[in-house]
């Protein structure tokens, strides 16, 4: 399978309104837990942004680095859920977008320690989001006078009546005014990121996360002609490079490989297009050059995932008959921790490489 984002975009829009390309590309999205907070409130959106940061990612970045902050890394009680933050407030990177959930809130706005660093995150980023009563953390930020709001059904009345500079709405999946984004209770929170998501990174990555998660978005229809379908943030490249992963979905190899083509004409150095090229022509039975590509694309890369690239890459060069460079490649995915190692013995694509003896020598060094 193509080793590309779970999303994948076509077609160029204008961006909406509420976006402007912004560098560095990668968000900091900071998702805040607190004693006995409920857990679907960001798990949910947890699942979104982080999907998200793969689905939206452009130009080898990706789209959102996602983190669980607390007031301290002490581990976390969320209603039984045993949560180990990775930062404190001391420490937490400033993030553009920051989330708090419902459940207990309090522990947040009356703790000042913890309510003066969640104020300041959430006037300086980019989206302050809340969902269920997290919004009383914004409410009590002074965030939400004057604008409209939303909240868990069982607060409305509780954050109107101490809020009352807010406009409180009942039966709203989420409200959007631009810097601040409230949610309704619990699974709504995960509507919220989805459309914001959308409004960032555009509308496509937003469905295809749900898809993913499968899960029914149905974004309210006053707001859907608003998001972009390319993702706004990135910039051309990015773009070309989402028109020709939908092009490959959509099985219309050389019109993805041409597009690929297209991208390192200006940008030779760009891996994933290097990356991408190679699966577009190994579906056209272009092996060789294929394997090229796919090895390219990993060129001085580690870990699992170049494991991975490395073992396609030598499955290419063994289907093209250039053992030797598929025995290279197989050396290279070993070295990078690829753990199937015996894998070669039953993929047919190595069919040419099994009466090589350099093979058995290779699989016993690396049992």
């Amino acid at each position: 399978m193509k080793s590309i984002p779970i999303v994948i975009m076509l077609g160029l829009v204008a961006a909406c309104g509420h976006t402007a390309e912004r560098k560095p590309y990668t968000r900091n999205v900071a998702i805040v837990v607190y004693e006995m907070a409920e857990p679907l409130d960001w798990t949910g959106p947890f699942e979104v942004y982080n999907d998200a940061a793969n689905a939206g990612s452009a130009n080898g970045q990706p789209a959102f680095n996602v983190y669980i902050v607390s007031k301290t890394t002490e581990p976390v009680n969320a209603q039984g859920l045993k949560v180990v933050p990775e930062y404190s407030i001391e420490n937490a990177p400033k993030p553009d977008i920051v989330l708090f959930p419902g459940g207990p809130s309090a522990k947040i706005y009356d703790d000042p320690a913890f309510f003066a660093w969640a104020k300041k995150a959430s006037k300086e980023a980019e989206i302050a989001q809340s969902v269920c009563t997290g919004a009383f953390v914004l409410a009590k930020a002074g965030m939400l006078d004057g604008l409209e709001v939303t909240t868990h059904y069982g607060s409305i009345d509780a954050l109107q009546k101490n809020y009352p500079k807010a406009q409180v709405k009942r039966g709203r999946r989420f409200v959007d005014n631009g810097q601040v984004v409230t949610t309704a209770g619990i699974s709504a929170g995960i509507d919220g990121s989805l459309h914001v998501v959308a409004r960032l990174l555009g509308r496509r990555v937003a469905d295809d996360v749900a898809t993913y998660m499968e899960y029914h978005w149905s974004p309210e229809a006053s707001l859907a002609g608003d998001y972009s379908y390319l993702n706004p943030s990135t910039n051309d490249l990015g773009r070309k490079a989402q028109a020709g992963d939908i092009q490959y979905a959509e099985k219309k190899y050389a019109d993805a490989e041409a597009t690929y083509r297209a991208i390192l004409k200006e940008d030779p150095a760009n891996k994933d297009a290097w990356s991408s090229l190679g699966w577009a022509l190994s579906h056209q039975n272009e092996h060789l050059e294929a394997a090229q590509c796919l090895a390219k694309g990993v060129e001085g890369s580690t870990g699992g995932h170049a494991g991975y690239m490395y073992f396609s890459a030598a499955a290419e060069y063994a289907q093209a008959k250039h053992n030797d460079e598929a025995l290279d490649m197989l050396k290279k995915a070993y070295a990078a921790g690829y753990p199937n190692k015996s894998a070669v013995n039953t993929d047919e694509r190595f069919a040419s490489l099994r009466s090589d003896p350099r093979l058995k020598d290779l699989l016993a060094a690396n049992k």
